[in-house]
């Protein structure tokens, strides 16, 4: 076994960052070979990204993956240009989902105008400027318009976990708010 690798899996933080300057031209390389033509532009930054979740993936839970590493079955670099090109593939598959920008999201009325023909809303009285947009948009129609995850998903070209995760942090920063404001 290669004594750089060695000494890493002993804890020793020098080696490791040895380690990290010595491969990271592969596991980028890997990463970038394997989104050309798939990506969107920007994809440097993307691929960066992407190598980043590769050397996390190799120290999550105390070295698990690269404790892995089979000396007998492949060179550290071979065995690292394919772990860095399954995380990529994993990161497109996630992305595989088309996403929809805001501005191009169904527009709906703002809930927080009223008029005379309006009855009250839930997030009629949301306070400005706490959530984002997006944020805003998925309370409404889980509260104005009584639409389920699935719903909101398919209608915003996103994922349900998406709608429930933004469902969740708008409510926590909601929370958050109030909480600060009932304490002043």
């Amino acid at each position: 076994m290669d004594e750089l690798l060695a000494k890493c899996l002993e804890g020793d933080e020098q080696a490791w960052d040895a380690f990290v300057d010595r491969y990271a031209p592969v596991i980028f390389s890997a990463v970038l070979r394997t989104l050309r033509g798939r990506s969107t532009p920007g994809e440097g930054q993307t691929a960066e990204d992407i190598a980043q979740d590769v050397f996390l993936r190799l120290i999550k839970d105390d070295l698990r993956l690269l404790r892995t590493y089979d000396p007998a079955r492949a060179s550290l670099a071979t065995w690292l240009t394919i772990v860095a090109r399954s995380t990529a593939i994993d990161a497109l598959r996630r992305k595989r989902l088309p996403q929809v920008a805001l501005d191009d999201a169904p527009v709906l009325r703002d809930t927080r105008q009223s008029d005379a023909t309006s009855s009250s809303r839930p997030t009629e009285d949301l306070p400005r400027g706490v959530l984002t947009a997006r944020q805003e948009l998925v309370l409404s129609l889980t509260f104005d318009r009584e639409m389920e995850a699935a719903e909101i998903a398919k209608l915003l070209r996103i994922s349900p976990q998406t709608v429930r995760s933004t469902r969740h942090k708008a409510i926590e920063r909601l929370r958050r708010h109030f909480a600060a404001k009932d304490s002043s």
